[in-house]
């Protein structure tokens, strides 16, 4: 482990770690009120019948929040990634493989999604059995962009219009060049600006949190009326989706296994026995972030070079997010199979491009994920408020969703370790 002693402790970007989530709560978590308010607006539209169609528009309302608190906060977090210092030089190796390592399996993450939901076609089930109200209004076709058009709107033909119209696409791209021209700046301005995002990403994240905590009572509002016209029937497509990405999220996690064995030397049950405080922390809070401090502890366990798993397990925290990209893949498809629209491989390549740069930008928020889906479901012209049918399974899938992103990081570090190791002239002893 001595080779690895030239790579500088690195912590969490010179900020500290979020506290250990405390085991006492005055109330559920969010996504358990998800799931809850879905159970309440099932049991409402039983009841009440088409008259559940009153409350809708409380859907509507939750959708119009998360975007308009959600589309500047996407804007600062990639202009924030993006823009950051350029990495001293003494780490410039593991950056690369951390870099190239974390890409890869983001890539290979959300294209597991998309043959997961293509495998088990769940929104095929919801075809007439679309969300009521003000939703139902935006549906009508899919109009998907082409590979013509997409490139053509990639560029936004004003700043402001970008936000006005909320063209998330466009949104990205003037992310990235400006995120491109901060990392250009002297290292006074650059400082400045930062600073600046900084303290966006603080005040849109501090908003959006507090619009989430409505979205119990829009999940509830939106499932009341979908129920009181069409019934329970619109259940077994939600099901069926919930098995597809945990499906996903299982292949997703057998790779991982594959990938200790070969590539890192590693007894896949010994790892994750090891690494057990940081997979049911994963599991009890739901979120990559709030899970870190348990990471951290999972990498001194594991006996993986603290010079190493300090850079790796926090960057990896935000970044590499194999999890999240299966399921902002696949709610796409997801949605393309209840309209029956199918979607070109132009199409789906701009899915996966898509995909993978809002797992980067996802919100440092509980339950951001339904936030990033909500993007992704409009970016290819989906009613959003469909997201307020799928919210209400959204703590089964978060589950799942962060196990997977934290073993990610996990293994990643393990396999950096033992390669970089190889190619400094001997492996790393971390075998069983």
């Amino acid at each position: 482990m001595a080779r690895f002693a030239r790579f500088a402790p690195v912590a969490s970007g010179g900020r500290s770690l979020p506290p250990p989530s405390s085991p006492k709560r005055r109330l559920p978590s969010l996504g358990s009120l998800m799931l809850i308010g879905m159970g309440v607006g099932a049991a409402l539209g039983a009841l009440l019948g088409e008259r559940a169609a009153a409350g809708a528009f409380l859907g509507d309302l939750f959708i119009r929040l998360l975007m308009l608190a959600g589309v500047p906060l996407l804007f600062l977090n990639l202009v924030g990634a993006i823009g950051v210092a350029r990495p001293a030089g003494r780490l410039s190796a593991l950056t690369l493989w951390v870099g190239g390592w974390f890409g890869l399996t983001t890539l290979a993450g959300s294209l597991t999604g998309l043959a997961s939901v293509a495998l088990f076609r769940p929104g095929e089930g919801l075809e007439g059995l679309l969300p009521a109200g003000g939703a139902e209004a935006e549906a009508g076709a899919a109009a998907l962009p082409g590979a013509v058009e997409f490139l053509t709107d990639l560029v936004p033909e004003s700043v402001f219009g970008a936000f006005v119209e909320g063209r998330i696409f466009s949104v990205v791209a003037l992310a990235l060049l400006l995120g491109g021209a901060v990392r250009a700046l002297e290292a006074g301005p650059r400082a400045e600006v930062l600073r600046f995002v900084d303290a966006g990403n603080a005040l849109f994240r501090r908003l959006i949190s507090g619009v989430l905590w409505f979205g119990p009572i829009g999940t509830a509002a939106l499932v009341a009326a979908s129920v009181g016209e069409y019934g329970a029937a619109l259940f077994e497509p939600l099901g069926r989706y919930v098995v597809a990405v945990g499906a996903g999220h299982l292949a997703i996690l057998s790779t991982y296994c594959l990938t200790l064995r070969l590539l890192a030397r590693w007894n896949p049950f010994h790892f994750f026995r090891r690494a057990a405080i940081a997979w049911t922390t994963a599991v009890a809070t739901s979120g990559s972030l709030a899970t870190l401090p348990a990471s951290l502890k999972a990498g001194e366990r594991l006996g993986l070079p603290r010079s190493v798993y300090s850079f790796t397990l926090p960057l990896g925290a935000q970044l590499n997010k194999d999890g999240s990209g299966a399921v902002l893949c696949g709610v796409v498809l997801f949605a393309a199979q209840a309209f029956g629209e199918p979607l070109s491989l132009g199409q789906l390549a701009t899915v996966v491009a898509l995909g993978t740069l809002l797992t980067v930008a996802l919100p440092g928020v509980v339950n951001g994920g339904i936030v990033a889906e909500t993007f992704m479901l409009g970016s290819f012209g989906f009613p959003p408020g469909l997201v307020l049918l799928l919210a209400g399974v959204y703590r089964l899938v978060d589950i799942s969703m962060t196990v997977v992103n934290i073993s990610g990081d996990l293994v990643a570090t393990a396999v950096i370790t033992e390669r970089m190791g190889e190619a400094e002239g001997g492996g790393a002893a971390v075998a069983d």
